[in-house]
């Protein structure tokens, strides 16, 4: 019967994937710097929840004002898609609720799984 021996990567390797493995951005880095670039995504999600209220409505997901958005806005710029990655929606739930704490019943915020806090 054979064995299975694990070889163990020579120590270069080892510690170059270690490196790599600190290279990536977070994802509240990532959010950040998504924010930065996009900074009407917060205004249109403070229009959409305002108006949401104002007619009535109860608590709503942002992943709903993330779809809307989508629907409502399909090209930015030079006919390119642009794309709302649903890894921030919680992101702007937070912020929402921390610049509009009225809203605070608006949202449902669950524990982030990821965070810089983490």
């Amino acid at each position: 019967m054979r064995t299975h021996e694990q070889t163990e990567l020579p120590l270069e390797v080892a510690e170059l994937e270690q490196t790599h493995l600190h290279e990536q951005p977070t994802i509240d880095e990532r959010f950040e710097d998504f924010h930065s670039a996009h900074p009407w995504v917060l205004e249109a999600l403070e229009d959409l929840t305002a108006r949401w209220i104002e007619a009535g409505g109860g608590r709503i997901g942002v992943k709903a004002l993330f779809e809307q958005l989508r629907w409502s806005r399909p090209n930015i710029s030079d006919d390119r898609p642009f794309r709302l990655n649903n890894d921030y929606t919680s992101r702007y739930a937070r912020l929402l609720c921390a610049l509009h704490p009225e809203w605070a019943g608006v949202f449902q915020l669950r524990s982030l799984r990821a965070s810089d806090e983490d």
